[in-house]
């Protein structure tokens, strides 16, 4: 009988995959402007997105790209009735099977300022950002972890709703567009049916209703299905690299949503 040998995943492998995953996020802005040019001349290839939208007809929608970093990302209008409708945060990721991208960043003191987070609280995320402390109880008194996630469930939706949606409380990103960026012709490619999954965002929200934060073995705050707070790290060593990062794991996200009634 033939054996296999299994495939191990190797120091030049990794950084193959990681490089891969810059370049993908490094174009995501272009990708976002490629699809609203597609969107606006009424490609075939991004048709299906406001067929599955299904508000208005896509011949009578426009797109508009927005400017800077915070979602929505593209929004749809319909001509006739000039009115926005679809409100797109664009992700591009490798696959989705390994992906795991960043959906939020922001300082500590500006995670205080849009969550109201208590002194207490805070002290204890410098510890796990500035002091690179991870959730275990060699790091923690019992009472603080007890504190910090008695917070962080308690404000559970608002967090998860600024890291998928955004935080203008105006204007939000109504649906996530995953996108699998291809290094090959990956301009034609992009929001390719075949390529791409839209999910609305009121049913990524349901998904969290029912799971409760914890923190892992290795001391990483979780929300469940692929989502994570922690240091953002890198950067050179500078202080931005002590920033709170969310960030989302695509496949366990897409098995939840599927088991999802």
């Amino acid at each position: 009988m033939k054996r296999y040998r299994k495939t191990r995943a190797t120091p030049q492998s990794d950084i193959v995959e990681e490089q891969f995953n810059r370049d993908a996020a490094r174009n995501g802005r272009e990708a976002e402007k490629i699809l609203t040019s597609y969107i606006q001349s009424h490609e075939d290839s991004t048709a299906w997105i406001a067929e599955d939208i299904g508000l208005y007809s896509y011949a009578r929608t426009s797109a508009r790209h927005r400017a800077g970093i915070e979602k929505p990302d593209v929004v749809l209008c319909d001509n006739e009735e000039d009115k926005d409708y679809g409100f797109i945060s664009l992700k591009c990721c490798k696959d989705f099977n390994t992906a795991f991208n960043q959906i939020k960043r922001c300082s500590l003191e500006g995670f205080r300022m849009e969550f109201g987070v208590p002194e207490e609280e805070i002290a204890i995320l410098s510890k796990y950002t500035r002091g690179k402390k991870k959730l275990l109880h060699g790091n923690y008194s019992p009472m603080e972890l007890d504190l910090l996630l008695e917070f962080l469930n308690a404000n559970r939706r608002p967090l998860l709703s600024s890291a998928f949606t955004g935080k203008n409380k105006q204007l939000k990103a109504n649906w996530l567009l995953l996108h699998q960026w291809t290094p090959t012709d990956w301009r034609k490619n992009i929001a390719k049916k075949s390529e791409s999954q839209l999910i609305s965002m009121q049913r990524i929200m349901a998904l969290f209703d029912g799971i409760e934060v914890s923190y892992t073995k290795r001391g990483t705050i979780t929300f469940g299905a692929g989502v994570t707070l922690q240091r953002k790290g890198g950067d050179n060593g500078k202080d931005s690299a002590n920033d709170l990062q969310f960030k989302l794991r695509i496949k366990p996200l897409r098995e939840a949503l599927s088991q999802l009634k």
